[in-house]
């Protein structure tokens, strides 16, 4: 439900407009870069929907076949899009560069609000930081595989691959740090040249195959086997616009390249899928190569994204003392007007634990799946709250309310990541050995160890969670003031 200009009067324009820093006792460091187009093309990116199946559908494909390619993504894109509704809400009601852990601390009752902040600042900044050394890994598995498929005597090992990915992740933190006030205009390019790459792929792939599969082979058959102005309002479109955008653009590419693909067996089996996909469908070498190489530039696309994010949220976190050596990593250099320190720092974490790969890739892939998870659980622990608090005590006058439809949207998100975190823990091969087992739940553990440890160890008398009290106080006065007004009018 949209709001009315009287209505938005109130505290949403308190928490969406320039203000909003000083309402918090906090003063902008970060001059707003990004408009409403760049912001959605950043979003977008980061995400960058068909671009992140490419390298991941094997695994649906392994699982059950074309239908499980299919129809998960469908369900996937749904979901995804009922859970970004109700994040999209509290955007609009609590706009912050903190997210997740923000939205956590406004919504929690006050003896609770500072550790579910805590927990929910680290789950969110570990998850940034790990979930964008994927983008940079496949990246540097591309291109390796793109050497190796030009020269069939080349073979490349997982530490050559280590020191590619190191080359991307420095060369992306350079961009990020030092031509951060290009980096709205880059995030743009780089969505039209994600788009482009789609049209033109979808186009070739279908144009230029020679053999169609059957439909039953898509659809039945399985295997035998705080940058933004007035966030309030443009942070929400944002938000539910990137998953329609992502589900219009997977959909059509899923169900042509597998209509397009010759031996859907090959390509499971190969060392980069996409790149084997592309050449069945094509028929051509050249094509492949090109294809993946556009392939992997919209890939980086989303390393600088994932980069930017973990900077910013890590330096939200830090501002709010919720890190070690937070004096440091909150501070913003005063030349390049961004949080070099801590994105420096995140890009440290990301190549330390790139050196996970090279010892076990089960492992990396356990740590992955943890960050996978992690971020999740962040969506949907202030959503959690709200219901369990009442939605109505809780959330102020936004630009975007879910109104009825909020119940069930909160409700189901929880629903759906309890059920997911069970799931994701159980064994992906049966019977589990330990070169193909999930340690995702001893990984979990560890990660709680970890934060727990941090809070007793000082933060538990330091963190006193982000600097929003006068902006609640704010909110409150001013929907007081709105209910007044309303019951004067005649």
């Amino acid at each position: 439900m949209v709001m009315s200009k009287t209505e938005r009067s109130g505290p949403a324009s308190v928490l969406a407009d320039d203000s909003l820093p000083q309402a918090r006792g906090q003063q902008r460091e970060l001059p707003q870069k990004f408009s409403a187009s760049s912001a959605l093309s950043f979003a977008y990116i980061v995400t960058n929907s068909w671009v992140g199946y490419s390298g991941t559908f094997p695994t649906a494909l392994l699982a059950g076949g074309g239908p499980a390619v299919f129809y998960g993504i469908i369900v996937a894109g749904i979901v995804c899009t009922i859970i970004t509704l109700g994040l999209a809400e509290l955007a609009s009601a609590f706009p912050s560069s903190g997210g997740q852990y923000h939205f956590t601390f406004m919504v929690s009752s006050p003896k609770t609000r500072t550790p579910c902040a805590f927990v929910c600042g680290w789950l969110s900044t570990l998850a940034w930081c790990l979930t964008s050394v994927s983008g940079a890994i496949f990246s540097a598995q591309a291109i390796l595989a793109l050497v190796s498929f030009l020269n069939e005597d080349y073979q490349p090992t997982q530490w050559q691959i280590y020191l590619v990915f190191l080359a991307i992740l420095s060369l992306g933190t350079a961009i990020v740090c030092v031509l951060a006030h290009w980096l709205p205009r880059l995030e743009v390019v780089m969505f039209w040249s994600s788009i482009s790459a789609f049209v033109v792929c979808l186009a070739a792939v279908l144009g230029m195959s020679k053999r169609k599969q059957p439909a039953r082979v898509v659809f039945t058959q399985t295997w035998d086997m705080h940058e933004v102005p007035d966030p309030g309002r443009n942070i929400p479109k944002v938000m539910w616009l990137t998953p329609v955008i992502g589900i219009a653009t997977t959909v059509p590419f899923v169900v042509a390249t597998l209509i397009s693909t010759v031996d859907l067996g090959e390509v499971v089996r190969s060392e980069l899928p996409i790149l084997t996909l592309y050449h069945q469908a094509t028929g051509s070498k050249d094509a492949a190569v090109v294809f993946t190489v556009w392939l992997i530039v919209n890939y980086f696309g989303g390393v600088l994204a994932g980069l930017a994010t973990s900077g910013r949220m890590a330096w939200a976190f830090a501002r709010d003392n919720g890190l070690p050596f937070s004096t440091t990593l909150a501070t913003v250099h005063p030349r390049f007007q961004t949080p070099v320190a801590s994105t420096i720092s995140c890009a440290v974490l990301m190549a330390l634990y790139g050196l996970v790969y090279i010892a076990s890739s089960t492992a990396y892939s356990s740590i992955i799946s943890m960050s996978i998870l992690s971020m999740n659980v962040t969506y949907v622990i202030p959503q959690g709250i709200l219901l369990f608090r009442g939605r109505e005590k809780v959330l102020v006058d936004r630009y975007f309310d879910l109104g009825r439809y909020g119940v069930f949207v909160n409700a189901f998100s929880c629903a759906w990541v309890g059920l997911y975190t069970v799931i994701f823990c159980f064994p992906t091969i049966m019977p589990p050995a330990p070169s193909n087992m999930n340690y995702l739940a001893p990984v979990v553990v560890i990660i709680v160890v970890l934060i727990l440890a941090v809070w007793y160890g000082g933060k538990k008398k330091t963190f006193l969670g982000p600097s929003v009290v006068i902006a609640e106080a704010l909110a409150h006065e001013s929907s007081i003031a709105i209910e007044v007004k309303r019951e004067s009018s005649p």
